[in-house]
């Protein structure tokens, strides 16, 4: 018998992981969700999943190739959850009801992070975009026919709109940081969608046309109105300094004389946003006589609020990201406080809801009217009031 050939020696060095794509792609999905696409940087990715840079580029070409990986992945893992859901032809609400807790358990298993590509929209790829958009309108549309079955006086826009609705208070819980047990929140925002399923919609809807109105005269007025308008339609990082002089017939050199950066016209915009919200507040309060009655005028207040101004609130969506961390923390101060404002009357209306409960329905409430009303084809303010307060004024958990 011939000797036993020596046995090679082992290789030197760290053995790549088999699953090393899926380590950046999840490193890449905290990073723009904290940095959004533009401030997230390759390098603190290619650290965060424990890779170096060369490995990272021998997956991505780029750092938009990247983002599109991670739509993708959330996309199709959305997709399949909910296409696992079982069919019951005879009872379309208890599968509505099936359908909302399956997405709202990736919702809460990735709570930071599970709707990052919403917000980056702009940044993917036309096929990457495509690939989103065609996932989520399948889920859409098997959620709007069943609301058909449910509800078959319905119109297809008011199924459209409570569809977008559901998903809208199902993805709530990703757009703040309240605390609750998590078997708290799932069957807490379910109940929410539910009721926003079966809100009485009003029978003659008015057509939500914010009027043109008139430009202010003042140069800085003018240039933080027009920017905001340009934020709103590009996102902070897709419009120049250039863009926003032209749009005001002024050249750049105008523009630095009334804001020192076009981060500084940022900050002075989202914090104009923050103000309004806070003044519809006061306004819905003075109309109110008792706790029920300000409930109600709170929602209608933000609710005309987003149909007068939805370029200001989809400006502070898109945008919130292209803040420091100093400034995004100064306006999460603020909307907290006015979170709590909402809260407090809530609570006073229904004493039954624990405390952060109620502030989950507000910020339920809150996104439903937005989404509803800053969409590219918008409800007007009475439908999306009632929205509001199916989820605000939903029958107690047992």
């Amino acid at each position: 018998m011939s000797p036993t050939p020596p046995r090679a020696p082992a290789p030197t060095g760290r053995v790549r992981p088999p699953d090393r794509r899926e380590h950046i792609v999840a490193a890449a999905t905290i990073s723009f969700s904290e940095h959004g696409f533009h401030g997230a940087k390759l390098a603190e990715i290619a650290e965060i999943a424990g890779v170096s840079a060369p490995a990272l580029y021998r997956h991505f070409a780029n750092k938009a190739d990247l983002l599109g990986a991670v739509t993708r992945d959330m996309s199709t893992r959305v997709h399949a959850a909910l296409a696992a859901v079982p069919t019951q032809p005879e009872a379309p609400d208890a599968e509505l009801a099936a359908v909302i807790d399956a997405y709202l358990t990736g919702v809460l298993a990735h709570r930071r992070h599970s709707d990052v590509y919403r917000w980056e929209w702009q940044s993917l790829s036309d096929e990457d975009r495509a690939f989103a958009r065609d996932l989520r309108r399948a889920s859409h549309r098997r959620t709007r026919d069943l609301i058909g079955r449910m509800r078959p006086e319905l119109t297809k826009n008011q199924t459209d709109t409570l569809t977008d609705a559901i998903y809208a208070i199902a993805s709530s819980p990703a757009n703040h940081r309240a605390t609750l047990p998590r078997k708290v929140i799932g069957p807490l925002i379910r109940n929410a969608a539910l009721a926003a399923a079966h809100a009485e919609l009003p029978d003659t809807p008015s057509t939500p046309t914010p009027a043109a109105g008139l430009l202010p005269t003042g140069r800085r007025e003018n240039i933080l109105t027009e920017s905001v308008l340009l934020f709103a339609e590009r996102g902070f990082h897709d419009v120049t300094i250039d863009d926003i002089g032209a749009a005001v017939g002024l050249p750049p050199s105008g523009v630095y004389r009334h804001f020192p950066s076009k981060q500084a016209i940022l900050v002075a915009a989202l914090q104009r946003t923050s103000e309004r919200t806070t003044s519809a507040i006061t306004a819905g309060l003075a109309q109110s006589d008792g706790p029920d009655e300000a409930v109600v005028r709170l929602a209608e207040q933000y609710a005309r609020l987003c149909v007068a101004e939805p370029a200001i609130v989809t400006a502070y969506r898109r945008c919130f990201g292209a803040l420091g961390e100093e400034q995004r923390a100064a306006l999460r101060r603020q909307q907290r406080i006015n979170v709590d404002e909402w809260s407090t009357w809530l609570l006073a209306a229904r004493p039954e809801l624990p405390p952060n409960a109620a502030r989950f329905l507000v910020h339920a409430a809150l996104d439903v009217i937005t989404d509803l009303t800053c969409h590219t084809h918008p409800t007007d303010a009475a439908t999306a009031t009632a929205v509001a307060l199916a989820v605000l004024q939903q029958t107690p958990l047992a």
